[in-house]
């Protein structure tokens, strides 16, 4: 249903809190009191920009799919997958859901959409019983499932073989590792993503319960991050429990949850990204559908194996939110939230002050803690992706809630075919604070076009007067671009900024209040200002996925030229040595087909790259 009451509502709203306030001449600085291993805030972390340009969108009306009630807390960290979009346009949404203190009814909330309508909010949670944490995939070509927690030994998998239609059937999904008393431990926090040509392989990550939630340690790890495959979608795991190399307690001291997020699957490459101020941030890539791992940094882990008598010096890196995608030439591209860190001898405390989503690619170095430090030198170095803004009035920030991160998080990255890249975030928003006083948080994005040396201005996507007085929150994009130009986007709203469920009683309180799940498509379009005479345009270069690929003998691809321009053809092995080079000469635009011939090459994994005037695009290809 759209919100056709909600304009003349937030009228209402607007007149009572208008009479409560003048307008904001708050100081830009923001001092709360440090709390022990809860949120802090110090002027060096703030940042505002009064110079950078910030363009606005056109007036979109969401889509309410459900109430969420008054379990206000998405997640911990980083975002589950919980909105997919199927080839035929069809799209279905997940959230948590709880309508009674205690949460004794949470389970997952789920609508579906055959493209043209949503169906009515659900009255109930699509379970049995109580989980948690829900993540929803395509699963076996046509169908769905849905993997959640339920705080035991088991994950929960929820399954039906048509989208949209049909009763659910309820199992139960990967075991928890035996631990030292002999049982199965408890799993948290799950990721599910499915993979292969129908979705038929299912992939999650988890941890084993920590012992502030009432489990024990496992392997030395105080919530240990593990790894499950099934190769028929949840029937069976061929891969249960496995501790990834790297991420052990030689060195880590232990997980938290939802410091985690996959990397949307390409053929057999799946990826997840792992981040926390202490533990540092890093890639984890399989190149053969997860039987093997490598570990690329991204932020060095500077404190995995702390103590707690430790005096660590504030440092920065990531808040647990984060996100990547891979473009077509292999390069995972991430956004992370920034964090302010430290450590004295009564205990550990962070600062939600901080401000910054950041940005980093697969291709370069381990981001430097020093450059961290400073936003500016962030921006400077291109990789300041989104923050907090100020507005034409001078407003600023009269006070933010708790969401167990920073000012700006909540990232959610997508490229198009045409490697363009869509960034997505949560931000803290200046002016129109409501009675609490808190400020408002908005869905804010912004673009890197394909062959541009800067990113686009960034864009409040909730700027409209429709917006005035409501909070929006956990975004998620999907991972499908639908039509190849329309981001998905689901997000918590409500009247009342912050979570209650995440501020408890450590932080100034959120009071209870009922929440709700809007779902709205962004145009890809509505990232290019208009007022912009050289606006950026997107490439239509194109290269596609070789057939058959594992190859025996001869093996097509297709090739788009979006314009005349010089083609070469290059194939490298696993290490990096070119085995095979052609050069194609100036080719006329439009569509081409390309063939390599693979009988003189041994098997094993190699990649071919397409060079398309300046732009480069890679594929991997499987010799038997």
């Amino acid at each position: 249903m759209k919100k056709l009451l909600l304009f003349a509502i937030m009228v209402l709203c607007g007149v009572a809190v208008m009479a409560q306030f003048r307008p904001a001449k708050i100081s830009k600085s923001v001092n709360v009191k440090d709390v022990l291993d809860k949120p802090a805030i110090d002027n060096q972390c703030l940042f505002l920009s009064s110079g950078n340009p910030v363009a606005n969108t056109k007036s979109v009306m969401d889509d309410i799919l459900g109430v969420s009630g008054v379990y206000d807390m998405q997640s911990n960290a980083s975002a589950m997958e919980r909105v997919v979009c199927w080839p035929d346009g069809s799209v279905a949404a997940a959230w948590i859901k709880s309508d009674v203190a205690g949460y004794a009814d949470r389970g997952t909330g789920y609508n579906y959409s055959n493209g043209t309508a949503w169906g009515a909010a659900p009255t109930a949670r699509i379970e049995t019983l109580k989980t948690g944490w829900p993540n929803l995939c395509i699963w076996k070509g046509n169908g769905e499932i849905v993997v959640a927690h339920n705080s035991t030994s088991t994950l929960i998998q929820s399954t039906r073989t048509v989208k949209g239609t049909g009763a659910w059937t309820q199992t139960t999904g990967p075991t928890g590792p035996i631990g030292s008393a002999g049982a199965a431990l408890s799993l948290l926090w799950p990721r599910a993503i499915t993979s292969g040509t129908t979705h038929q392989y299912l992939h999650i990550i988890c941890l084993t319960m920590p012992t502030a939630n009432g489990g024990i340690t496992y392997k030395g790890l105080d919530g240990a991050l593990i790894y499950y495959r099934s190769l028929d979608g949840g029937t069976t795991f061929d891969k249960q429990a496995i501790q990834i190399a790297d991420l052990d307690s030689l060195h880590y001291n232990g997980f938290s949850g939802d410091d985690y997020s996959w990397i949307e699957p390409h053929g057999d490459t799946i990826a997840f990204l792992c981040g926390s101020v202490y533990n540092g941030t890093f890639l984890m890539r399989s190149y053969d559908n997860g039987a093997t791992w490598t570990k690329k940094d991204i932020l060095p882990n500077f404190y995995g194996k702390k103590t707690t008598t430790q005096i660590i010096n504030p440092l920065w890196g990531c808040d647990g939110t984060m996100a990547g995608a891979m473009d077509k030439n292999g390069v995972f591209h991430v956004a992370i939230g920034r964090m302010c860190q430290y450590q004295d001898a009564t205990g550990s405390y962070w600062r939600p002050g901080t401000d910054g989503v950041v940005y980093w690619n697969s291709t370069q170095a381990p981001l430097d803690s020093s450059m961290m430090s400073k936003i500016d030198s962030i921006d400077a170095h291109h990789m300041l992706i989104g923050y907090v803004a100020s507005d034409p009035a001078g407003d600023s920030i009269v006070g933010f809630p708790y969401y167990k991160g920073a000012l700006c998080n909540y990232p959610s990255v997508n490229i198009d075919k045409y490697n363009n890249i869509y960034f997505l975030w949560r931000g803290l928003t200046v002016g129109n604070p409501d009675p609490t006083p808190y400020n408002y948080s908005h869905v804010w994005g912004r673009a890197w076009f394909s062959g541009h040396s800067v990113m686009s201005p960034m864009v409040d996507f909730n700027s409209d007067f429709l917006y005035i007085f409501q909070e929006f929150a956990y975004p998620e994009v999907s991972k499908t671009i639908k039509n190849g130009n329309k981001l998905l986007l689901v997000s918590q709203t409500s009247s009342q900024p912050g979570s209650n469920v995440a501020a408890g009683t450590t932080y100034p309180a959120v009071p209870v209040h009922e929440v709700s799940f809007a779902y709205r498509e962004i145009l890809t379009s509505a990232f290019i200002p208009t007022d912009v005479p050289t606006a950026p345009t997107a490439s239509r270069n194109f290269v596609g996925q070789n057939y058959p690929n594992p190859v025996k003998g001869m093996t097509t691809f297709a090739v788009n030229v979006d314009k005349p321009a010089n083609v070469t053809v290059e194939v490298s092995n696993i290490m990096g040595q070119k085995v095979m080079s052609f050069d194609k000469g100036m080719v006329n635009s439009g569509a081409q087909k390309y063939t390599i011939d693979c009988n003189s090459l041994t098997s094993g994994i190699y990649f071919y790259t397409v060079k398309i005037g300046g732009e480069s695009y890679t594929h991997k290809m499987i010799v038997e």
